[in-house]
This record gives C-alpha cells, structure tokens and sequence, in this order.
C-alpha cells in the first residue's frame, strides 16, 4: 500500500461547503439567531479595542441571516451610543443599505469603504451592549426563535421596505428627540420578525411606537 505524503492527506471540513473565520485561521462561527447571541457577538468583536470600525460588526454575524446584520444599527441606535453624534445619520443610512439588499434578495451584506470604516468609541461601544444584555435576554424568553424561522416567507419584503423608510428618514429625525431611537426600534422590530418568524413581535411593535410617537407629538 503505497504510504501518502503529509501534504496528500485529507483536511477536516475541506468540502465546498466549509466556512472559514474573517482571518481564514479557522472555522466560522455558526449563524445566530437570538438577539442575545447577536449582543454577545458585538461584545466580543468590540473587546479591548479602542475604536470599533462599523465593518467589524458586521462581519462578526458571519454567516446569519441578513436580519441579523440589520439588527446591528438598530441596537446601537437603541442604546445609550445613540446619544454619539451623527449616530443616527450613518446608522440610519447602515440600515437604508441593508434593507434594499434585502428586498434585493442579496445572499451577503455590502457596506461602501467609507461606512465599514467608519468608527465607533469602544469604551461607550462596549458599556452601550453590556446595558443591552439584559433586556436581550428578557426578549429571547418572551419570543424564542421558531424553527426555520429565517426562512423568507411573504412578509419579509413588506418589511424590509418599512426598514428602508424608517432608515432613509432617520437622519432627518436626529432633529426631533427621541424620534430615532423609536424607528430604531421598530427596525429591530421587524428584523427580530424576518429573524425568528413571529409576526407579532412586529405588529406590537407598531402599536407600541403609534404610543410613543404620539406621546413625543403631544409633550411637544
């Protein structure tokens, strides 16, 4: 039996369909599909760096869904990072972008140079998730993900496009207080809907931001 040298013998996960980690060292990390996962994952991106680019972020989804990649503007605009400012500017432009590939059907996210470049304080970064990891996980009890729930299903469009709105007049909304962090929080709404399958995660949502917009209108 002829004997094979080191460099003929065959690789773990070598099939077409083995992902590799953002530095091709490894395996990538599965897809996520809580919202805890998805702070856990930004934390992780963001430890021991003294600015974040925006790109890292993104990539640290790896191979989720791109629901999973609209979530992480609209988190960051939810937290107390929203308060950085032209936040809502380049988040709500990060989510316009993300939203029309998805009513594109594109398979994996695209950003311009100038946004994935783009950086974010890491202290604040950091402190702005830790804040998140608590309601996170109140959420993921509430509404656990169904199986297959990421699937496209015929709602999916309609929503996207919600997102484009909402991400397109963000930058006009830094003006009214308040006003961007509840589209912000509809966005992740409907992207907790297309990523878990349950649609009445975005119909409460609607609901609750009438309340709100209302309530912001009538102190004004």
């Amino acid at each position: 039996m002829p004997i094979m040298r080191k460099d003929q013998w065959p690789k773990a996960n070598a099939g077409p369909d083995a992902k590799r980690s953002r530095d091709g060292t490894g395996p990538a990390e599965p897809p996520v599909s809580d919202l805890n996962g998805i702070v856990s994952r930004l934390h992780k991106a963001a430890r021991m760096e003294a600015r974040v680019p925006l790109g890292d972020l993104v990539d640290a989804m790896g191979p989720s869904s791109m629901a999973a990649v609209l979530l992480v503007p609209a988190l960051l605009l939810m937290s107390p990072l929203s308060g950085v400012p032209g936040a809502s500017i380049v988040g709500g432009l990060v989510i316009a972008l993300v939203s029309a590939q998805i009513l594109l059907s594109r398979p994996k996210v695209w950003l311009p140079g100038f946004i994935r470049n783009r950086r974010l304080p890491g202290r604040a970064l950091r402190r702005a998730l830790v804040w998140l990891r608590k309601p996170a996980r109140r959420f993921d009890r509430l509404a656990p993900a169904r199986p297959g729930g990421g699937a496209h299903v015929w709602w999916t469009p309609a929503l996207a496009l919600l997102c484009l709105c909402l991400g397109m007049a963000m930058p006009m909304l830094e003006l009214i207080p308040f006003t961007s962090s509840i589209a912000a929080t509809l966005v992740a709404a409907f992207a907790m809907t297309m990523l878990t399958g349950r649609v009445r995660i975005a119909l409460v949502a609607i609901v609750l931001a009438g309340c709100a917009i209302w309530a912001v209108l009538w102190l004004l």
